[in-house]
């Protein structure tokens, strides 16, 4: 299967020369100089580079959270931040490394906590929710507490809590680094499926190469930190089998992990 390009399509988000630094009583420290890209409709897109360059750092620049220190952050052409804090933009959905389920509430309150604060627990809303329960394998755990689910399910669940309120794009923050290997494989896999399911635009930050190569269309590498961007790297994988294992055994596979190895090497390692 090759992964769709969008040459025709306007973006979503576009990052214009962005820079971020943080400054304290000791100084300054500069996160992200002259970040510039683009991301489109539907795309899948994944951001890898050395420990502490400044990839949660973009990831909360994307949510509104921050302002950048220079350039600009647009969504379908207004500025990010205005945006966010005017509430004149639909959901920007955040995904972190755990699930941050509520422990005394059951699965079903804890995926339905947003469409409570938000009141937004309509008959439509609630019936979306209860299709995704059934659809990913969580509806007959509805009543259970988050302490009876394993971690995996738990990460579908916490998915499915950010997909209740129809997010246009989904920012995920390295969110299945707390699972073991044989977990993590089969639920990055799953919630890949998800996204891509509901159509939704989706970028990951991510220090397993593998996990890049197997989810994204396109895939970024920052440099050390103040972080730069180091290189694009387009992925069209030739599959027959669109499982987890299936990605990695496609023939272009090796080819792409070496190569953002090597840029990631040239940048003293990943994280």
């Amino acid at each position: 299967m090759d992964y769709p390009t969008y040459p025709d399509k306007q973006p979503v988000l576009s990052l214009e020369n962005v820079s971020y630094s943080y400054h304290t009583l000791s100084g300054e420290t500069k996160a992200l100089d002259g970040i510039s890209f683009e991301v489109s409709p539907g795309e899948f897109l994944a951001i890898v580079g050395p420990s502490g360059c400044g990839k949660s750092t973009l990831l909360n620049l994307l949510a509104g959270m921050i302002r950048p220190v220079s350039g600009r952050i647009t969504f379908h052409g207004k500025d990010l931040y205005e945006a966010v804090r005017q509430a004149d933009i639909p959901q920007i959905g955040y995904m972190l490394q755990h699930d941050h389920l509520f422990g005394w509430r059951t699965i079903w309150e804890n995926v339905t906590l947003g469409l409570e604060l938000k009141n937004q627990m309509t008959g439509a809303n609630l019936g979306y929710v209860s299709s995704l329960l059934e659809k990913y394998g969580l509806s007959e755990f509805k009543g259970c507490k988050p302490s009876q689910l394993s971690g995996g399910m738990r990460q579908r669940a916490a998915l499915i809590r950010t997909l209740a309120l129809n997010p246009e794009i989904l920012l995920l923050d390295e969110p299945f680094s707390a699972l073991d290997y044989q977990t993590r494989l089969s639920v990055s896999g799953d919630i890949g499926k998800i996204i891509r399911e509901n159509n939704k635009t989706a970028i990951l930050v991510t220090h397993n190469l593998s996990e890049a190569i197997s989810l994204a269309d396109r895939v970024i590498v920052l440099t050390k930190r103040p972080a730069k961007i180091k290189n694009m790297v387009d992925i069209s994988l030739t599959i027959t089998d669109s499982s987890p294992l299936g990605y990695r055994s496609a023939p272009e596979f090796n080819r792409y992990f070496n190569l953002l190895w090597e840029d990631l090497w040239d940048e003293k390692g990943i994280g």
